[in-house]
């Protein structure tokens, strides 16, 4: 029943049969509609209303003396009463028909625009996501650049039997005061607990931040001038101030690093 109901509003019956337009298989029906279903007689009084209306928009003053007029033709043969009763049938008949084709023609204007906003709105995303890649390859490929330098050294910190999985490559350019790392893996910890990254500087041990998963990003860190080594700490949620050395599960001496590959 639900889907007859959509069907027939979906359709021209209502307007054909507002017009005296429908066949005899389809006037009983979309009677029966309007007498049984309130969405149907709803709809049908409303393209009622709707035709009324503009008729009334349109309706011009009658001229002067017209009363007059009617009243003496009134007088006259019953033939031509006829004759003259047709004609204001057949013009409120067409205007009827120019109301419902205006209604029409500007149902079917504002599906249009509709239809062109949604598809400039795609088009403005898909701008939007084209600009959001650029950006992203660019910065890809500046990455790249950087790690790509004869200057830029890389180091492999790996996790010691308390953080057996753990994996960060570290990226230095001393040149360019330039540090990148790019956390690979990283063991899960309990709730309470981060993993905390430091540079050892004079002796000092430096924070340069909280590490989190990335999904192989690359991130920039704090380049530390004179930094002779990286360390990796188990330290309470939020990060401390200063290393927990005890807590220790990964380092990497920069300059033992380098004596291995001059030795080699």
């Amino acid at each position: 029943m639900k889907e007859e109901i959509y069907n027939l509003l979906e359709s021209d019956l209502l307007e054909k049969y507002l017009l005296g337009t429908t066949s005899d298989e389809e006037t009983p029906r979309v009677e029966h509609f309007i007498d049984t279903s309130l969405e149907v007689r709803k709809a049908y009084i409303e393209l009622q209303e709707n035709l009324e209306q503009y008729s009334r928009s349109y309706a011009t003053k009658a001229p002067e003396g017209l009363k007059e007029e009617i009243l003496a033709q009134i007088q006259e043969p019953r033939a031509k009463s006829t004759v003259i009763n047709w004609l204001s049938i057949a013009a409120s008949a067409a205007a009827i028909f120019l109301g419902f084709t205006a209604w029409y023609y500007w149902d079917a204007n504002n599906s249009l625009v509709n239809q062109q906003n949604e598809m400039m709105a795609e088009i403005d995303g898909l701008k939007s996501n084209l600009l959001q890649n650029d950006a992203q390859f660019a910065e890809m490929q500046s990455e790249l650049e950087k790690l790509r330098n004869p200057e830029t050294k890389k180091y492999v910190l790996r996790g010691n039997q308390n953080a057996r999985n753990l994996k960060t490559v570290a990226y230095i350019n001393p040149v360019e005061k330039l540090s990148l790392i790019n956390i690979i893996d990283l063991p899960k910890l309990p709730e309470d607990k981060v993993f905390q990254m430091w540079a050892d500087v004079d002796g000092k041990m430096v924070s340069l931040g909280i590490l989190e998963k990335a999904d192989n990003k690359l991130m920039s860190v704090p380049y530390k001038e004179n930094a002779s080594s990286y360390n990796i700490t188990i330290e309470p949620k939020g990060g401390n101030e200063h290393a927990t050395v005890e807590n220790l599960v990964a380092n990497i001496d920069f300059n033992i690093q380098e004596a291995i590959k001059i030795k080699q």
